[in-house]
Parts: C-alpha cells; structure tokens; sequence
C-alpha cells in the first residue's frame, strides 16, 4: 500500500483571487462533489492556456487521478478565461462561469451532466464584464444568479464608466439555466453614483438558497453592505452591515480631516443564508484612515494590515462581533509575525528596503479570505487563511494555514480558531468551503512552497516568488471532530506522538470492483503510522503493510490486490489506537 495527499489538480496561475475567493466547490445533493479553480501548465508570464481546471468527485474518487503535473488536464473551455463559479442545476445540468480575456466577454461553460460529457462556451449579456461571482437558486434550482464587474479604466484597463461609476457592480439573472437572462446588467439598490465612485474586484460574494439570494460588498478599507432579494431576485433591500462612521462619498473626506482610525475590512468575504434563512457575513479585520492621493489630490482610505481577525455579522445583529483570527502559538501574549508576510512589492516590483521578500496577496490582511458552510442541523462553519508563528520560510515570510470555527447557536457564540492544514512548510492560501457539509466539512485550497504568489508577489530585481507548479489541494473534515475540537494548532505534528489518531474513511474504495490497485481517501484525526491488513471472507489474513507515517488530515492510500483470486475481502486500516474495516471485490 502507499499514500499521498488528496490534490485534485495543478496550476502555475497562482492567483485564485485578489481579495474573496469566488464558489469554487459544491457537493451536489447526491454527495458528489465539483471543484473548479483558475489554472495554466505553462511557465511563461503570459499564461496562454489560462482557463479553468476542474475535478469531479463520484462518491467514491476523483475522475481526474492527479498523481504528477502533467496529467492535470487542459481548461475546459475554448478561450483564456479566468475566475470560475462552479455550480449545478435542478435540472441535472452543470455549469461554470467566468469571464474570458480571449473575447473580451463573460462565458458560460455548460454540459448536461453533472461530472460527465462535453462542455459548450456561450457568453452572457452585451459587453464586457470580469471577476464574477455566481450561484444556483430559485424554487427548482435552475436560476442561476450572478454579479461581476464592468471594466475599469486605469492602468492596465480599457473600460469606461458605467453610469458614472468606474467599475460598477451588476447583477445578471437567468431562470431557465442560463438560457435566457431576464435581468441584465441591474443596479441593486444604493450601489450607484449618489454613494460610491466604483468598486474594485473580488471584493463581493454571492449566495442563494431557494427563493433567497443576498450580495455582500465589502470595499476594502471603506464601507460593507449586503442586499438581500427574497423572492429570487425580484426586489430587494439594503442593510449596512458594519455600521461604519465615514459614509458615502465625502466619508473619506470626512476620515482624513478627522485624522480619526477605525475599524473596516480588506475587502476579503463570504457571506451564507442558513438554514432560517438568516445571512451571516465574515470578514477580515483591518484598521483605516483617511488619505490623499500624492499624484492626482483624490480623498481615500489608507489600511493598517497588521490586524489578525476574523468578524462575523449576522442579520438582525446591530453589532458585529470579533470571532477569532490567528493563533497564539508561542504563548507570549502577541501574534509574532515578520513584516514580510504582510509586505507588498515596491515601485518597479522592488522588494521594500530591509526586508527578505513581501508575501501579501493584494489589499488583504493577515487574517483573510473566509469561507462559510452550514450542515443540516443548522451548525455554522467558517474557514479563512492565517499565518503561523515561527513557521518562517527562508525569505522570512510567515507560511499560512487553513483554519476552521465553529458554531452550534445561529453564531451567537464560536468555538477557538483550528487549523485544518498544519502544513508547517507549505503555504496554503485561497480556501473555499462548499457552503452545505454533512458529516464533512469540504474544502479545497491552493498549495504553495512558497509565501505569497508569483503572479502579485516576485521581484525580477530581489528573485523572490518563483513561478512553480502549485496544487490544488481536496479536504473533508469531519464535522464531528471541528466540533470536539480534536482538530488543535499544533503544526508539528512530526514531533508530537499521536493519541487519538482516528481514522475515518471519507470514501468507499474507487475503482471497485477491481483489478491491481485502487484508492480510498482517508481522514487521519492525528499524526501517525498507519497499517494496512486484507483479509478474506473466512478472516485469513492475505495481506499486510505499513503505509509509514502519515500526518493529520486527508490522505489517498492505494490498496493493491496483485496475486489475490477473485473475491471479496475486507481491508482494515489501523493506528496505535484506531482501526476502521471495509469491503472491496477484487475480480
């Protein structure tokens, strides 16, 4: 037997997001699972092949068997595109959404299968729009429910004002799957001149459920809202979520001569609709100012990006609340962080004086890019990226983990920050949460030797960030486990002799009936060395190994039937404390 990490794909376009992270993972209602992410295989700065990877989940194993780069497949569309929405319809049909640089247009990948069959590109409305984010909904599940971005102008961008605004946020609605959209290119209430100059991109998220369906904006450094429709899309209503003092248009203005700072947000977000039909919204916590601009005298918001934690707001809250956010692991009372982690690039992509590297991802904090779920009892889960202390790479940049709280109460009250990943020498960055769990938490997550991105954080002059092959990385948690609070922070796991190294079989083995090999995907509850014994259906052992040490977490261990007669067999996988015992057929 042997063993790997669940990674269900690779990219070389290591940028999934410039702030929130779009719907990248969806567990259909007959547990099989999407996952769709922005990738390229080519080492060049252009990305030609740019489009989206994607991955299907069967209920027992991923269709795509990732184990070297090469075998990631090509995009499944026929242009450049970029930051995909995954979503299926009540129908049974499957789409991804994205906008495409190729023709200058937001395109629509369809088939008529969830996981199989051919993809078709159709664009959507009459002009240019990118960074969308999209979301099934409606009482038969074939609305389909988007915003995105007009094209801004500015450095790098040809667009124009939409209605004044540079970069106005639009919603578009099709409820017939895509077919016909019946709105397009709609203002939502007070997302207009009379309040904003524009918007910026990722910095908004989308939910839906059933006749319900809310958008969050967050603008970095500034104001927070959501409008919320509840009858799908027909009308809506504005909530201002963080009750900000500098409003509207003069409140910059209004900021800077007060020389006042305030709580805000770095424009990073989820926001989900639970099983009430209550909204819940999560940020990343950041510290502003009012500020002028040196080149054009223009009134803005200036952040203080050494803040570490995560908000939460709920719908009917007056007040939001502080929930968590990075992890105290050294215990000194302060979160030790180098400034490197938090750095961005210079002018001329010149790393600042001092300083080994600079790993922050766009305007995004320390504590950023959360993402929501909720199970059928109406438990609430939010993940987000943190970095950890003292785990340093040799640049001096903090690496990042992917963390996980909880809630049992509608979000009244929230368990302590855990770390999911633990991957002590690995950045793992850009997290989406599939927003319904059952008895896992699903996720997937960008894996990086590195902190920081090639695409926003290398400097030619310094040589920091390489562009390198990164993965795309698959992990079911139990729920059951969050909520014991059995996940901890400990990242040294190597060190630490296991106690509770339960295993839990995420899926039944694939393929299966079988001949020669196949795979189960284990989750691992702590550090440890794992056995492998197949028996007979008379209980005589025919088989046994050590798969070797294997850390906490998720796991793709390959059970092998070479020299077995056709039958069935029990296999059972066994820790120092813990054994789980399932069939297979070989043939």
């Amino acid at each position: 037997a042997s063993s790997n990490e669940v990674f269900i794909g690779t990219t070389t376009y290591d940028l999934q997001s410039n702030a929130a992270v779009q719907n990248r993972i969806i567990v259909h209602d007959d547990g099989t699972i999407s996952a769709a992410w922005t990738m390229s295989k080519e080492f060049t700065t252009t990305y030609n092949d740019r489009g989206t990877g994607y991955n299907y989940f069967d209920g027992t194993s991923w269709i795509n068997q990732i184990s070297q780069p090469t075998d990631q497949p090509d995009r499944i569309e026929t242009s450049r595109v970029g930051w995909p929405s995954v979503f299926g319809l009540g129908n049974g049909e499957e789409r991804v959404i994205t906008h495409s640089t190729g023709l200058n247009v937001l395109n629509q990948a369809s088939r008529s299968s969830i996981g199989s069959g051919v993809w078709s590109d159709a664009s959507i409305g009459e002009f240019y729009m990118i960074w969308n984010r999209s979301a099934a909904g409606g009482l038969d599940g074939n609305t389909i429910h988007m915003i995105a971005l007009t094209e801004p102008m500015g450095t790098g961008w040809s667009g124009s004002l939409y209605n004044g605004l540079n970069g106005a946020l639009l919603y578009f609605r099709s409820q017939d799957g895509g077919n016909v959209w019946d709105i397009d290119t709609m203002q939502l209430p007070q997302i207009d001149t009379a309040h904003h100059l524009g918007f910026s991109a990722d910095n908004y998220a989308i939910s839906s459920k059933g006749q319900t369906v809310v958008v969050a904006y967050f603008n970095d450094w500034g104001d927070s809202f959501i409008v919320k429709s509840a009858d799908n899309g027909e009308n809506w209503t504005y909530t201002d979520v963080d009750q900000l003092q500098y409003k509207g248009l003069a409140g910059a203005k209004a900021a800077l001569a007060a020389l006042d700072t305030f709580n805000s947000n770095d424009g990073s977000l989820d926001v989900i609709i639970d099983n009430e039909g209550v909204v819940h919204a999560y940020w990343g916590l950041c510290r502003a100012l009012g500020s002028v601009s040196t080149t054009t005298g223009d009134t803005g918001y200036s952040g203080f990006l050494t803040s570490a934690s995560l908000v939460h707001w709920k719908e009917g809250d007056t007040e939001t609340q502080l929930i968590g956010g990075a992890v105290d692991r050294n215990g000194n009372g302060q979160l030790d962080f180098n400034s490197e982690t938090f750095a961005s690039l210079g002018e001329g992509s010149v790393v600042p004086n001092g300083l080994s590297s600079a790993a922050r991802v766009g305007n995004t904090n320390l504590v950023t890019m959360p993402s929501a779920s909720v199970d059928a009892e109406g438990n609430l889960f939010v993940i987000y990226s943190s970095p950890i202390e003292d785990q340093l790479h040799f640049l001096l940049a903090n690496f990042r983990d992917i963390h996980v709280m909880y809630s049992t109460d509608g979000g009244d009250t929230w368990g302590d920050p855990q770390n999911i990943t633990q991957n002590a020498t690995l950045e793992d960055n850009f997290p989406c949460a599939a927003k319904m769990a059952d008895d896992f938490l699903h996720l997937v997550y960008q894996e990086d030797e590195t902190p920081g991105t090639f695409l926003q954080n290398h400097s030619p002059a310094n040589g920091t960030h390489f562009n390198d092959l990164n993965t795309i990385k698959y992990a079911a948690v139990p729920t059951s486990d969050i909520m014991s609070d059995l996940l901890g922070n400990d990242v040294l796991t190597s060190v630490k002799e296991a106690n509770q190294a339960k295993i839990f079989v995420v899926s039944q083995n694939q393929p299966n009936p079988f001949t020669g090999t196949s795979d189960v995907i284990i989750y691992l509850r702590e550090g440890s060395d794992v056995t492998i014994t197949v028996s007979d259906v008379l209980g005589n052992i025919v088989n046994e190994g050590n798969v070797g040490r294997l850390g906490a977490g998720n796991h793709t261990v390959t059970l092998d039937a070479n020299g077995l007669t056709a039958g069935m067999y029990f296999y059972t996988l066994s820790t120092r404390d813990h054994s789980v015992t399932k069939k297979m057929q070989v043939k």
